[in-house]
């Protein structure tokens, strides 16, 4: 959350007061709309601030809702070997990047500031920036794909929870993502049978499950709480980029099933673009294998570029850091370790890891952290 430093134009809502925040509001939000499906804007940026007043928490929230748009769109138009290079951004920064910021809905007390929000970034103003720091662009998107949420009961494929699972899809932002995507509904005669022969690898069951929704490509994704409370995700068809088959397991959030599938979700729509991205970068494609468990830790996913992973680590004081540090350097995999900068409860760190970002949650979860692809960034937290 941004708290200090904020810009002119923020200083001036406050002074006119909140009606006329709102008018400001109101005369970007056309702009905002002719953004369409360009990658430099994103939507649906849930904000929930507090302040000593409705004008002082909507400026702030609309502060912060500004800074991780532009964290967003930065990662979004470069590789993912270039994020150790983008640094961390002032607010005159971020003010330069943005053009235009609309309502999707809010709601507001005397003291509090809750909406869900849309931002809109100058391409040419992002580009130029990037230009500076010497950081490659690949803003290309790839072909519409279709996502069918499902999860699976037995024999049955369970319609009545598949609600939670599906929302969590629709909550991100897939329109202006560089893997746009439709969310389909399960058909009601939709069989168990074919949706695990998917999952198993069939080709025929594919080809035959995926000319009932569609021309484009389609990517089931299966998610749902299992024994031992965990939730499991697995992701079976086709993307952009050709055949996939991902399956991972981490422990379900302690703060809800809300949370819990919504993270999930956004990891399992990460590894689509992420995907993508790495056939731009290198011209070759990408053909993960399926892994389970089983496999050795260590073992790099076959396709997957070896990549630089820059994360944020929290922490509750000195001694948990130093364990934390420790115990990092001794999971398989990860390479050079390095710490980007630290402060009381946060650091960040950067290392080099052979695998995909699936494959290196799994190592990184049996080794007692928590992976998770936040719009903003990795975050490796200890459980």
């Amino acid at each position: 959350m941004v708290k200090s430093g904020v810009s002119q134009r923020r200083s001036r809502l406050r002074a006119v007061g909140l009606a006329a925040c709102l008018l400001v509001v109101g005369l970007v939000t056309e702009a905002a709309n002719a953004a369409g499906e360009s990658p430099y804007a994103v939507s649906k940026i849930a904000v929930d601030v507090t302040a000593k007043s409705a004008v002082a928490a909507k400026a702030e929230a609309m502060a912060e809702a500004e800074q991780r748009a532009v964290n967003i769109v930065l990662r979004r138009v470069t590789p993912f070997n270039a994020h150790a290079q983008l640094p961390a951004l002032d607010p005159q920064q971020v003010e330069g990047m943005v053009s235009g910021l609309s309502i999707r809905k809010e709601q507001y007390s005397t003291t509090r500031y809750i909406a869900s929000l849309d931002i809109i970034l100058n391409q040419q103003a992002v580009r130029q920036f990037l230009a500076n720091l010497g950081v490659p662009i690949s803003d290309e998107r790839a072909p519409m794909i279709s996502v069918l949420p499902l999860v699976m009961e037995g024999d049955k494929v369970k319609a009545g929870g598949n609600e939670n699972w599906r929302q969590a899809w629709l909550d991100l932002d897939l329109t202006h993502s560089l893997t746009p995507a439709n969310i389909v509904r399960a058909r009601s005669d939709l069989d168990a049978g074919a949706v695990r022969a998917v999952l198993a690898g069939d080709v025929g069951a594919y080809a035959s499950l995926q000319g009932t929704y569609g021309s484009a490509p389609l990517v089931i994704a299966v998610g749902q709480q299992v024994d031992g409370g965990q939730f499991v995700t697995r992701l079976a068809g086709a993307d952009s980029v050709g055949r996939i088959n991902y399956g991972r397991a981490e422990q379900f959030d302690a703060r809800g099933a809300k949370v819990t599938t919504g993270d999930a979700a956004a990891l399992a729509y990460a590894i689509l673009e992420n995907r993508w991205k790495a056939t731009r970068s290198s011209g070759t494609p990408v053909e993960p294998v399926r892994y389970e468990e089983g496999v050795p830790a260590g073992a790099a996913s076959q396709g997957e570029p070896a990549r630089s992973v820059v994360a944020m680590v929290p922490f509750s004081g000195l001694k948990e850091w130093q364990d934390i540090r420790a115990r990092l350097t001794q999971v398989p995999g990860v390479q050079g370790l390095e710490i980007n900068s630290l402060s009381p409860r946060m650091a960040s760190v950067g290392f080099n890891f052979a695998g995909s970002l699936g494959l290196l949650q799994k190592v990184l979860g049996d080794y007692g952290f928590a992976f998770e692809n936040r719009a903003e960034g990795f975050v490796v937290r200890a459980r």
